[in-house]
């Protein structure tokens, strides 16, 4: 049972987001200040975790239809709903008051900029419009600011290349999801700019393109740590 609340809060999506953040938070440092960023991460991977709980409440009935995702606890009735938003915001609120005690005011603006997009924006327009994407790209760039501006302190010109260049990563990405993950969004009538169908080797190019897609995302936090 405690294995389904860890991954209800989608564990790989906050380890991911949390490594662009160290890289924005390296970057910015002349020598890192390992206690900040120890609390910055813990802060911002709490609002994840949280806006990645709440993702999966709101959406339980798309992951029931979907052969992927059917077996996540919310979807199969493993953990009742009102343990899920409990969760959620005692995690919302362990992660404004660690960003808000330990860091400064706007790292917990930006982080909480991203989750409410994230929450309010992207997860109720997802069953709505395949424009949600561009939505989600926006939370989803928002971690290497935070990191960024924990050291900082400033949303200056280096911040907003950070925001853009995981904006723009992210439309790759996850049109391969879509691609190669089509039948199942299909199933859920989840909307789509990817139409299809699609043949076995346009699946298998997308899922190329995925991991390709991750190998450049690390090349890209690794080059922002050794940079000096």
């Amino acid at each position: 049972m405690i294995r389904a609340y860890y991954d209800l809060a989608k564990p790989r999506m906050v380890y991911g987001n949390l490594l662009v953040a160290a890289a924005g938070f390296a970057y910015a440092s002349q020598a890192i200040d390992w206690v900040l960023l120890l609390w910055t991460l813990a802060g911002l991977g709490c609002v994840i975790a949280s806006a990645c709980v709440f993702n999966n409440y709101f959406d339980r009935g798309i992951d029931a239809k979907m052969e992927r995702t059917k077996h996540r606890a919310l979807a199969s009735g493993k953990i009742p709903n009102r343990n899920a938003l409990l969760l959620g915001a005692v995690l919302l609120a362990l992660g404004i008051k660690l960003l808000l005690l330990f860091t400064n005011l706007l790292t917990f603006e930006v982080a909480l900029a991203g989750f409410l997009v994230y929450v309010l924006v992207y997860t109720p327009l997802k069953p709505c419009s395949p424009y949600a994407l561009f939505v989600g790209a926006v939370a989803g760039a928002t971690p290497p600011v935070v990191g960024y501006v924990a050291v900082t302190n400033t949303i200056d010109t280096t911040a907003w290349l950070f925001f853009l260049f995981l904006f723009v990563w992210q439309l790759p990405h996850f049109l391969a999801i879509a691609v190669y993950r089509h039948d199942e969004y299909a199933a859920a009538k989840v909307p789509l700019f990817m139409r299809g169908p699609y043949t076995p080797k346009q699946k298998k190019l997308a899922r190329i393109i995925f991991y390709l897609s991750l190998v450049v995302l690390l090349g890209w936090c690794v080059a922002l740590m050794v940079h000096k």
